[in-house]
């Protein structure tokens, strides 16, 4: 068990970053967005944005298993109606993602993670291994999301192949609107943060660039992602996680940054 360090929570708001301290585990965030134009209602924007996170443990342990990451970003909004879609459904029977047609992929990236004893959260413990897979994010439709986890040798593999594509199951995520933010919820199942028994996994960075993607609706290009305005001369946005060791209280703590933004 973590020694749980009572040093309360600080925020720290630098340039495009966002830091956050917590008493099991302390973060980081950062988000850039392609263009930087803010748009309008009326003249929306098209824009990709890359999203990279950070965790780490402290007191020397590994990071405590995360249950929710919440990111809520400013002036954007997402619509994929009308494009291509995957379900967690024909992923999960399948075990991989390769059936999936390529326009429903809405982002790509990969994590770095470790994998240890249950029993035993010191970064140092014996049996601990490293797990850095791709991530692939599907439109599953009706503001769902599916995430996956894929193994491609040498570099993105699990415990040096002790889990591989599928041995994780698919797990869900929503995006929507709320008033003038776009938010991306994703809850990690236990079956994600406990991939084996006796066995947690501790993510250390998460990055992922959801992509600008287009569909022809009505002799009309539609975009998935536009920009339809900013705050003033930035967009800001913050970053909610949730932890909590086993057997032990969640903690939830909310790092905030901002980008520029230009009319």
């Amino acid at each position: 068990m973590r020694r749980i360090i009572m040093i309360g929570t600080a925020l720290a708001v630098l340039v495009g970053a966002a830091v956050a301290m917590a008493a099991i585990n302390t973060y980081s965030a950062q988000m850039k967005f392609s263009p930087t134009k803010a748009g309008t209602g009326k003249k929306p924007v098209p824009v990709s944005f890359s999203v990279a996170y950070q965790a780490k443990g402290t007191n020397g342990n590994r990071t405590a298993p995360l249950t929710d990451v919440k990111s809520t970003v400013y002036g954007l909004k997402a619509n994929w109606k009308g494009f291509p879609t995957c379900s967690e459904a024909q992923i999960a029977a399948a075990k991989n993602d390769t059936g999936c047609p390529s326009g429903a992929l809405v982002a790509s990236g990969a994590i770095t993670a470790v994998i240890g004893p249950t029993n035993n959260q010191s970064a140092s413990a014996p049996g601990t291994a490293p797990c850095d897979p791709l991530l692939h994010v599907w439109n599953s439709g009706g503001g769902k999301l599916t995430f996956f986890f894929v193994d491609e040798p040498p570099n993105h593999m699990c415990a040096g192949g002790a889990l591989t594509t599928g041995s994780v199951p698919p797990y869900p995520g929503t995006i929507k609107a709320s008033g003038k933010n776009l938010v991306l919820d994703t809850p990690v199942p236990t079956y994600v943060s406990y991939p084996l028994y006796g066995i947690e996994g501790s993510l250390e960075t998460l990055n992922l660039t959801f992509k600008k993607l287009s569909v022809r609706s009505h002799g009309k290009k539609v975009y998935d992602i536009q920009s339809v305005g900013c705050h003033g001369s930035k967009r800001p946005y913050s970053v909610t996680f949730t932890a909590n060791e086993p057997n032990s209280p969640s903690e939830t703590d909310t790092v905030r940054g901002a980008t520029k933004c230009n009319k």
